[in-house]
């Protein structure tokens, strides 16, 4: 049976090491001036050499002959260590021994001597999983093991490793190997396996193993197997559900521009052509997170085809730093893991994209056709809305977004700021109507005009509520001094919010937000309508369940009289 190509090219000194230049030359030291140390701490990710090496330096402390701090390959102690059956190297698995009594049970054989090395060598891999109370066994023999033990502790998760064990030994980060590493390993062992792989295949694997030699490894055995020579980079891209990438920065290229329309027939295209939708998502989220990368300018750090870099370079001209950034947070919010369909995921976010952002907009079909019927001479320059009028003449109307129709009663009130006249509509009284409101300028327009961004800057906020979904029941916000001041009808919603205000992180949270998207630091309040607060100050209607239950059935109030004692 073959070797798969890993363990075949395993590095067998610390030479042989990729991209671990000062892990290697450290250890070469040590082992020359023969100061060793009690204990090590590997830690990076994986895929980067950390078993690897600690195997390597259990030879180099123990090698017969050591040729300029590195172990010979072929004395019987570092033969022995490479075949596996060396007995006084032992390698523990804690992610499948990670009670505490594993933990005794090294405590306690590590006190007997080696049987043939000079030094007893354990290497404990992954051993962030073991539980605390095996960390509290292991404590006091990390910290004064026998002279002929030395422990090498390994880790792809540094931070779930308490600090007291770390203390206790020499550390040593792994880094991501670079692409141009990887792809010159790779390169050497398709010379030596007799194997032809085209050089953009190769950058293809580099770029997807992200930094780690094993998965590229494993990516070219596979890709050997799997296809005749030379192997090509569409079949490494086919191999990887990648697809082709310029299909991807076409969609991401359509979203950018807010096409919606073509976006999803894009999308469609995509999925028809059997790439999956996670495929399609990890494609968008790599490409906008280049995509936000090249607009900062900072396009010399990113590892791209040519052709790739081009697109991105010639997209970010097009848009924004904002816009690059909320495609990055937007792409990478999508859960896959949910009962939503993927695709309909990606489609909710491609349509928010869309939708150029602003405030809230309510107006009703019906509202909108009353508020054209009444439109005078409204120049051409600000046509944004058609409406019919009775005579079936398209009535051209100038509506801000801003606006916000409401309809009561058979009345229409709406907000303009421009020249658009709107007389509002009562069928009970055909004398003039009151002055409609114009839109409010300042801070206060301010906050309305970025109002939706806060909200979308806010989804992912708050503690136990989302914030941005509690503040969608805000009924009224205003700017009063330095406070931003947010009114509720209801006081379910504004103990809801004081429950999340009360929370020092998250109000802290929240007023950074604000102060990113408004522009300025504002204290965040909020409070209850003063006719929800004071019951009694209601109308009659409004208190009486009978008399809401009778409108709901249609009735209609035609007097109200209070009840005297005399009645």
């Amino acid at each position: 049976m073959g070797e798969v190509l890993y363990r075949k090219w395993r590095p067998g000194s610390l030479s042989d090491l990729v991209g671990q230049e000062y892990v290697s030359q450290t250890l070469k030291q040590a082992v020359l001036l023969e100061r060793f140390a009690h204990a090590y701490m590997f830690c990076g990710p994986r895929g980067t050499g950390k078993t690897s090496t600690a195997r390597i330096l259990a030879k180099a402390v123990n090698c017969l002959n050591p040729v300029e701090g590195e172990p010979d390959n072929s004395c019987v102690i570092c033969e022995a260590i490479n075949q596996g059956r060396a007995i006084d190297l032992i390698e523990i698995d804690a992610a499948s021994n990670r009670r505490i009594a594993d933990i005794r049970d090294l405590t306690e054989k590590i006190h007997y001597g080696p049987a043939e090395c000079k030094y007893k060598v354990y290497i404990i891999d992954e051993v962030h999983m073991l539980t605390q109370e095996a960390f509290n066994a292991l404590l006091k023999t990390l910290e004064e093991p026998p002279a002929h033990a030395i422990l090498i502790l390994a880790t792809t998760d540094i931070h779930k490793v308490p600090a007291t064990i770390i203390s206790r030994c020499q550390r040593f980060d792994f880094r991501r190997i670079p692409s141009g590493f990887v792809i010159d390993k790779l390169r050497d062992i398709s010379k030596s396996e007799g194997v032809e792989v085209e050089e953009g295949a190769l950058a293809v694997i580099a770029r997807k193993s992200t930094g780690s030699l094993r998965d590229a490894e494993n990516i070219l055995d596979q890709a050997i197997t799997s296809f005749t020579q030379p192997v090509k980079t569409a079949d490494i891209e086919d191999m990887l559900g990648i697809g082709d990438e310029f299909v991807s920065i076409d969609l991401l290229g359509l979203v950018a521009k807010r096409d919606m329309n073509g976006s999803f027939q894009k999308l469609g295209e995509m999925v028809a052509e059997g790439i999956e939708p996670y495929q399609i998502l990890n494609s968008l989220v790599g490409l906008s997170r280049n995509l936000m990368i090249t607009k900062s300018g900072a396009v010399s750090g990113l590892d791209l085809d040519n052709s790739i870099r081009d697109r991105l370079l010639e997209m970010a001209d097009d848009i924004d730093i904002g816009n690059a950034v909320s495609m990055m947070k937007s792409f990478s919010s999508i859960s896959l893991n949910t009962v939503i369909p993927p695709l309909l995921s990606m489609e909710i976010v491609i349509a928010e994209l869309a939708v150029p952002v602003e405030p809230n907009v309510n107006i009703s079909h019906g509202a909108l056709n009353e508020v054209s019927k009444e439109v005078k001479n409204v120049p051409l320059s600000k046509v944004n809305n058609k409406g019919s009028s009775n005579s079936g003449r398209s009535v051209e109307t100038s509506i801000p977004r801003q606006a916000e129709i409401k309809r009561e009663e058979g009345r229409t009130t709406g907000y303009d700021g421009n020249r658009a006249q709107v007389s509002p509509v009562n069928k009970h009284n055909n004398g003039p109507a009151a002055p409609i409101p114009q839109v409010r300028e300042g801070e206060s327009g301010h906050l309305d005009a970025n109002w939706n961004v806060l909200l979308r800057s806010l989804r992912q906020t708050g503690k136990r509520f989302n914030l941005g979904a509690l503040l969608r029941g805000c009924h009224a916000r205003d700017i009063r001094e330095d406070s931003l001041i947010l009114t509720f009808l209801h006081n379910s919603h504004l103990e809801r919010i004081n429950s999340e205000l009360d929370d020092v992180v998250v109000k802290g949270e929240l007023k950074r937000i604000v102060e990113e998207v408004l522009g300025k630091r504002y204290d965040v309040k909020a409070e209850l309508m003063a006719s929800e607060s004071s019951p009694a100050g209601k109308p009659a209607a409004q208190r009486s369940h009978l008399v809401r239950a009778a409108q709901s059935l249609g009735a209609r109030i035609i007097e109200e009289k209070g009840i005297t004692h005399d009645e």
